[in-house]
């Protein structure tokens, strides 16, 4: 009876082993469908949390059941990283974060954001719900920030009425001809950090403002084949200023194609820096338990700023180590098991 009993209990979990495998693809085809962010409230929601422990018990019940898991290394490897891949995701995950809260283990954040400015220090993380915000316990410090574009920015030259002409490059002190006759030129006398529009006795001029707040502009001169002169300011983020005499429209193209953005970031504890690095897309800074990602860029009246992404590595190194013993166990399975017995038949032959 003893015996029957075990044939069935191995038949159930084989076959649930089996079915659980076929819901994991569908959910994945799901899950590819649903966005990165409805993806991962599938992932984490409870009815999911329950179907992991269920494949994790699964897996590990082939330990009990298959004795012969013990003889064969590299089957025993692919499961047991299975096993670990399974743990870890549900460590990382957010019911887990929720229960070690509840438990009154250390808080962690999950994931979030968090936005700084060149000089800026700051240790709240702005979490996913969008409803809460967590507390580093060390402070995140950004020394710069900055983007590399594949193009170049330039000024495009307009006709009154919206037709584009061309364009010109933005680098002060160069003057271009606007036509194969070069009978108009255009002169790109100055570039401010901070433009500002004056009125004195001779109509409006540009000023550069006070330090430590960001409006660029330009300032741009049209020379008329008859000599007649028209001065143009240029912004970069608003409309430009266009003299009621023009004969132009001058405006701000920026660059399109970014090809990199970057953060300069240390970490500081207790004052003193414990680490730095200049971070990029896909190449992070790595501190305390979380992982600092360069997401977005942007930048406003104040300033250029980054948006940091901040990624909790709970059970992250579990998971790694699941597929590393995974892909020795399928490497020596589906290769050094069939060269040693290729080797034992030719000794046998």
């Amino acid at each position: 009876m003893a015996g029957i009993n075990k044939t069935v209990a191995r038949y159930l979990v084989l076959n649930l082993g089996l079915f659980f495998m076929l819901l994991l693809i569908l959910f994945s085809i799901t899950g590819a469908f649903l966005g990165a962010e409805r993806a991962a409230l599938f992932f984490n929601s409870p009815p999911l949390a329950l179907f992991w422990i269920a494949m994790t018990v699964l897996f590990a019940a082939g330990f009990v059941f298959w004795k012969s898991l013990r003889r064969r290394p590299f089957l025993l490897l692919c499961h047991a990283g299975c096993i670990a891949v399974l743990l870890g995701g549900l460590w990382g995950s957010r019911a887990a974060h929720q229960l070690r809260d509840a438990v009154g283990a250390e808080p962690k954040a999950i994931k979030g954001m968090m936005m700084l400015r060149p000089g800026q220090s700051d240790r709240r993380v702005f979490l996913d719900d969008q409803t809460s915000v967590f507390e580093l316990p060390f402070t995140v410090h950004m020394h710069d920030t900055a983007v590399s574009y594949y193009d170049e920015p330039s000024l495009g030259i307009f006709t009154l009425d919206g037709q584009f002409i061309g364009r010109i490059p933005t680098e002060a002190g160069f003057t271009y001809p606007l036509d194969d006759a070069a009978e108009t030129k255009v002169h790109v006398v100055r570039h401010f950090e901070n433009l500002r529009l004056e009125t004195d006795e001779g109509g409006i001029r540009g000023v550069e403002g006070e330090p430590g707040r960001r409006n660029p502009g330009y300032e741009v001169i049209f020379t008329q084949p008859d000599g007649r002169m028209s001065r143009h300011y240029v912004f970069e983020m608003f409309d430009p200023h266009m003299p009621t005499d023009a004969p132009y429209l001058v405006r701000f193209l920026p660059p399109r194609i970014a090809r990199e953005y970057t953060s300069d970031l240390s970490i500081e504890r207790d004052g003193q820096p414990v680490a730095q690095k200049t971070i990029r897309v896909n190449h992070p800074l790595y501190y305390g338990g979380y992982h600092f990602y360069q997401t977005t860029f942007g930048q406003d009246e104040h300033g250029f700023y980054s948006g940091i992404q901040v990624v909790s590595d709970s059970g992250v190194w579990t998971v790694f180590f699941g597929y590393a013993l995974l892909t020795i166990g399928l490497c020596g399975q589906y290769w050094v098991v069939p060269l040693m017995r290729r080797r034992r038949r030719r000794e046998v032959d």
